[in-house]
């Protein structure tokens, strides 16, 4: 198989069974989770050691700073320390992390909803194994903004003047569920440069002033990370504890996807017009934001050469890889993009909500296309405030920018407040038989929607490679004029 990982815990299906492991922690409510976890760490605190791969890893999430790595004992935070928050609310969990560097200089980030960093199991029976699939292994965090004092800093009273300014630029703390391995976790601490602000702004290249400070890795305990899913999803009984990523998948592949499971039933199918399909119209390819840019920097993929949508379906894309421990590496070996220039067809078809028309489900596939993408419960009104609104493989699948507390407000943006009806989800399906195909073997990672300008009346569509790191698909799509009018009046309903 094109994707060698090391063994993976996985929940197995048996939802109405009785039967837990030996070695399972059974619980029943938040607080029997912290008393029975955390007793079996000394000083109820869980004390683990950080990896980072050092300043001269190239695949990085985004531009380093001068300081990232400067010295191997500042700001390089090899320590982590999780315990209970003494600001937990009753019967919430509520977890504290501490992370800190040789020298003794700290960040705090405290009552942190750590649920948000566990996987959630929205399918039932058979869907729940691709679902486990496409939620573990994919990449979705916290954010923690220094401006809404959501963590706190602590500098060593020995720390050199110059780092000490360094950590003064910190403005935004990330902790995520890393994509490439269970219980690998990742420690972010973005800064801000503007020392060369007026330089940058007039480059052909300026994208913002955010640099990484300090990143970290680290593996959460097995039992620990065990006991917070169980208790997230209690109908999902723990079982099969050593299936690899291959095993896995393989089980996946057996899978028919019941759509009629992850939404309402379907509406009409708009008469929607396809002004454009890349391949045909060999439009160039260009970077869509930071990250592309980023990694078509560090040569991931497409180098000096120019590509367009037809002529990079014409090859084998040799796109980075990973390895065993969890990180990057450089490889060779190419990834099957090619049925992608079969695929020349989109259709728009409502999602029947009671409280909404302007939900859809979007087919993307074609006549002789083996396989076709599907995205469901697209709020089109909803997508206005965002220039790419992003979808990852699975259902209602986590993002790394969430709020550690969000506001109900924020439900149409916050994955961990939809409605079970409106939860959004993407699957590769097999065309003749309607079965799960594993999107990263066919080298398809995220699928973007957005409007072509203010008219609001054709939306782009843009399907990104395995590791989002260059778009390899892309389409324009006219809506009905009735159904533009509809989404206007919606649109306006949510400004109020």
């Amino acid at each position: 198989m094109l994707i060698k990982l090391n063994s993976l815990f996985v929940f197995s299906l048996l939802l109405f069974s009785a039967f837990y492991p030996a070695n399972a922690i059974a619980l029943k409510n938040d607080s029997e989770f912290i008393s029975k976890v955390f007793k079996n760490y000394p000083d109820n605190k869980i004390v683990l050691n950080a990896a980072t791969p050092g300043k001269n890893y190239r695949y990085d999430v985004g531009e380093k700073d001068i300081f990232y790595h400067k010295n191997d004992s500042l700001l390089v935070f090899t320590k982590v320390i999780i315990e209970p928050s003494k600001k937990s609310e009753e019967d919430k969990i509520r977890l504290k992390f501490t992370f800190e560097d040789q020298l003794g200089n700290q960040i705090i980030t405290d009552k942190i909803d750590v649920f948000k960093l566990i996987p959630t199991l929205d399918c039932s029976n058979e869907m729940a194994i691709p679902e486990m699939l496409s939620e573990e292994y994919n990449r979705f965090g916290l954010q923690f903004r220094g401006w809404r004092g959501e963590y706190e800093i602590n500098k060593s009273k020995t720390i050199p003047d110059d780092f000490s300014t360094a950590m003064d630029r910190i403005y935004r703390i990330q902790l995520v569920n890393n994509c490439l391995e269970p219980t690998k976790w990742e420690f972010v601490v973005d800064a801000e440069d503007y020392s060369d602000f007026k330089a940058r702004r007039k480059s052909d290249n300026y994208l913002n002033q955010r640099r990484i400070l300090a990143h970290s890795w680290f593996n959460v305990p097995l039992d620990f990370y065990k006991a917070l899913f169980e208790l997230k999803n209690p109908e999902h009984d723990l079982y099969l504890m050593d299936l690899s990523y291959d095993e896995l998948s393989e089980k996946s592949e057996k899978t028919t996807i019941d759509f009629d499971q992850l939404r309402n039933g379907l509406g009409k199918e708009l008469k929607t017009k396809i002004l454009e399909i890349g391949h045909q119209s060999e439009r160039k390819i260009i970077p869509l934001d930071p990250e592309e840019f980023y990694k078509k920097q560090f040569g991931l993929t497409l180098g000096n050469k120019e590509y367009n949508y037809k002529n990079i379906l014409e090859t084998e894309l040799p796109l980075t890889r990973f390895q065993d421990r969890g990180f990057y590496i450089e490889n060779s070996d190419p990834f099957y993009v090619q049925w992608l220039k079969y695929v020349n067809d989109v259709s728009v078809t409502t999602i029947k909500q009671k409280d909404s028309d302007s939900y859809t489900e979007i087919r993307i596939g074609g006549e002789y296309s083996p396989y076709e993408i599907v995205l469901g419960n697209v709020d089109l009104a909803l997508m206005n405030e965002q220039v790419l609104c992003g979808f990852l493989f699975g259902v209602n699948t986590y993002i790394t920018n969430m709020q550690n507390n969000s506001t109900p407000h924020a439900m149409g943006y916050d994955p961990t407040q939809y409605p079970n009806e409106k939860k959004p989800y993407l699957y590769l399906v097999d065309t003749e038989t309607g079965k799960w195909v594993n999107n990263q073997f066919k080298g398809v990672e995220k699928v973007y929607v957005s409007y072509d300008d203010l008219d609001r009346d054709v939306i782009n569509i843009h399907v990104l490679s395995y590791e989002r790191i260059i778009p390899v698909w892309m389409a324009r799509v006219k809506l009905p004029n009735d159904f533009v009018e509809q989404l206007r009046v919606r649109r306006r309903m949510y400004n109020y």
